[in-house]
């Protein structure tokens, strides 16, 4: 210790004041001795410089892709709108459209008047029941209203078929009219030759002299669910065209028209009636000698032709397809036909009866006929000459064979007396 520590220690420590002051410089030169001995701190390296990439800004990118947004947005508003200014046109303009007089689920008030006429006053006085003024106007009667009323749409369809009948009636004579016995109800499913299916409407119609009238009239057509129409006049009547209204028998499969002097059938009127399967008609002799072109695109399974004068069919029936796949019965006797029997005979596949009596046919006979055929009539053909080929005479399906009267030769199987 100095000689000055040691005199300081020496003093005696008499004022509080003096003591307290000599303490706390103690302590000061204490905490400097030990500031002044403490380790000494590293010194640390400089730190490497920072090397920062500057990066390059996208911000023309992004306007650029901002303004396709907003371009894209504007297009997707303009569209919104011209849509909606293209509605509101259409929505004018149907609402200022004027709505059909006859909507779909209302009857006109004309043909309300018809359907309340025949409902309640036609059963009691039939006779008086105006068919000239509601038959095409119950003809009118749009679908949908029928399919949504189908207790109406039956007293509408027995109307219908009831005027249509009665214009059959009122086309007779006096004579016709007694013999028909019509029009003393509304029941025409009950009258003469009248016979309905199970819906209620006329299928099949038979009209006999004298219950015939004097000419096909326009009404007939009105009823279009017949399926069977037969009319066997007195020669004399029938007379005159097949009125126009004959094509709305789209579901007529049988014809039979017999002593009449109907005139020529159209020669489209079998582009119409495509479902008929059997045609007659006999003795019509003011129909001409020729058919109509279309009979040869139908499903014809039966076609009899007889007692009026035909110039020959043969080659052009028997060259069409519809008829080489469905003819199964052809009668064409007494009807005048000359000519040769073509070989295209042979063409129909289906064929079991050809019947071609009385006629003036000539030869080269055929050298085949359908293997199908099971009876075949060539009697009264006095021209006609050669030798009957043997597939036909060795036919184990050939039940008839008539010859006679004829100039054929060398078949057992035939007869030729």
């Amino acid at each position: 210790m100095t000689s000055k520590f040691r005199e300081h220690l020496s003093i005696n420590v008499v004022d509080p004041d003096l003591e307290k002051s000599i303490a706390s410089s103690t302590r000061d030169r204490f905490t400097k001795l030990l500031f002044d001995l403490r380790v000494p701190e590293p010194e640390l390296a400089e730190w490497p410089p920072l090397h920062v990439h500057k990066r390059k800004c996208d911000c023309k990118k992004k306007r650029n892709r901002r303004s396709c947004c907003l371009l894209i947005l504007l297009i997707v508003v303009l569209l919104f709108l011209i849509g909606n200014v293209i509605f509101l046109n259409v929505r004018v303009l149907s609402m200022n459209t004027p709505a059909p007089s006859n909507t779909n689920t209302t009857l006109s008030a004309n043909a309300q008047q018809c359907l309340s006429q025949y409902t309640l006053n036609a059963p009691s006085s039939p006779s008086s029941y105006p068919c000239s003024t509601c038959l095409p106007t119950l003809q009118t009667v749009p679908s949908t209203y029928l399919s949504s009323n189908p207790q109406n749409a039956q007293q509408i369809l027995n109307a219908i078929q009831f005027c249509g009948l009665r214009g059959i009636f009122d086309t007779a004579n006096s004579q016709g009219q007694a013999a028909l016995g019509w029009v003393n109800d509304v029941k025409f499913c009950a009258w003469n030759g009248v016979i309905c299916d199970g819906s209620g409407r006329v299928a099949n119609l038979q009209l006999t002299f004298p219950g015939v009238p004097a000419t096909l009239p326009n009404e007939l057509g009105a009823l279009t669910g017949l399926e069977s129409l037969q009319v066997i006049g007195g020669n004399s009547i029938p007379a005159g065209a097949l009125a126009s209204s004959f094509t709305n028998l789209t579901s007529l499969s049988n014809l039979h028209i017999e002593a009449t002097s109907i005139t020529q059938l159209p020669d489209t009127l079998f582009s119409s009636l495509t479902a008929i399967t059997t045609l007659t008609l006999i003795r019509n002799t003011n129909m001409g000698s020729s058919l109509p072109s279309t009979l040869t695109q139908l499903p014809l399974q039966n076609l009899v032709i007889n007692s009026q004068t035909l110039t020959n069919p043969l080659p052009s029936l028997s060259s069409s397809p519809a008829l080489q796949a469905s003819l199964k019965l052809l009668d064409l006797s007494s009807t005048s036909l000359t000519g040769p029997i073509p070989n295209t005979i042979s063409s129909f596949s289906s064929l079991t009866q050809l019947l071609l009596a009385n006629n003036n046919l000539q030869p080269p006979f055929p050298i085949m006929f359908p293997p199908s055929l099971q009876i075949l009539n060539l009697q009264n053909n006095t021209g006609l000459s050669g030798t009957v080929p043997g597939s036909l005479c060795n036919s184990t399906l050939l039940t008839s064979c008539e010859l006679g009267s004829t100039g054929l030769s060398g078949c057992g199987s035939c007869s030729f007396s």
